[in-house]
């Protein structure tokens, strides 16, 4: 692991906090998808593991992580403050494909993490895409501030709010989108696991041509604990974080 120092700190809303981290190997060699591992640095030993997290961009010298506030682990991340220091690992596992011709990118909640990081890449590609974002409380879009950037951007509030759509993300999908133009485009998501099961019903005949982003517990990030195991399409098993996070759907079974 190597130490990287934090440059900025934004909070969005009640339950999450943006690092911008200056570490410029992961900054230099990250990509759509792929995630870190980050443990608050100099002698800090609980919690002892550290925790995954997907990368929100990366320039040449600097990257960015964006984390919700579940447990004690992020809580203690959360109460950093610039100037402080943590132990990273990274860049890992596999990201997102980058030849699509279009593409549709499905967020659900903090999913949206390592979607932001590939619809800016398909920007600068000028690679045609529309971003959905899904939230279940009002208060969650604040999350809306990372979006500001980037155009066609639709999202949806399972509580009603004023101006928007009130629903999960895949009944704005649903909503919004006729299968012919969804049918030629290549299909991303990340979001809580009944989401992502949902795709195959909301996008049927589709399952080769959708990327979804695992989350999963682990407690080393490449592949040695075996601590995120996930049943393999065909029999077997898949581990997250080396041989995704980045799936194909037709891969695995949700």
């Amino acid at each position: 692991m190597s130490f990287a120092r934090i440059c900025r700190k934004e909070r969005f809303g009640e339950r999450f906090v943006c690092f911008e981290l200056e570490e410029r190997n992961i900054a230099s060699q990250a990509r759509p998808g792929q995630f870190v591992m980050v443990r608050p640095g100099f002698g800090v030993f609980d919690p002892l593991l550290p925790r995954p997290f997907a990368v929100l961009s990366a320039n040449a010298d600097r990257f960015s992580l964006l984390f919700e506030i579940v447990g004690k682990g992020t809580e203690l991340l959360s109460h950093l403050e610039v100037g402080d220091v943590v132990e990273v690992l990274g860049p890992l596992g596999r990201g997102f494909s980058l030849d699509a011709h279009s593409g549709i990118l499905l967020a659900g909640g903090r999913g949206l993490v390592p979607l932001v990081f590939l619809a800016r890449e398909f920007k600068k590609r000028s690679i045609s895409f529309s971003f959905f974002l899904g939230v279940r409380e009002r208060k969650d879009l604040a999350l809306l501030r990372l979006l500001e950037d980037l155009p066609r951007v639709l999202w949806s509030c399972e509580e009603a709010v004023s101006g928007g759509f009130c629903g999960t993300v895949l009944d704005l999908v649903g909503k919004c989108l006729e299968r012919a133009l969804w049918q030629e485009a290549r299909i991303y998501a990340c979001g809580p696991e009944g989401m992502l099961r949902e795709l195959a019903t909301v996008f049927p005949g589709k399952e080769e041509d959708i990327e979804v982003a695992l989350e999963a517990r682990m407690g080393c990030g490449f592949g040695v604990c075996l601590g995120c195991a996930i049943p393999r399409r065909g029999g077997g098993y898949w581990h997250v974080c080396s041989d995704g996070p980045v799936f194909r759907l037709s891969e695995v079974v949700l």
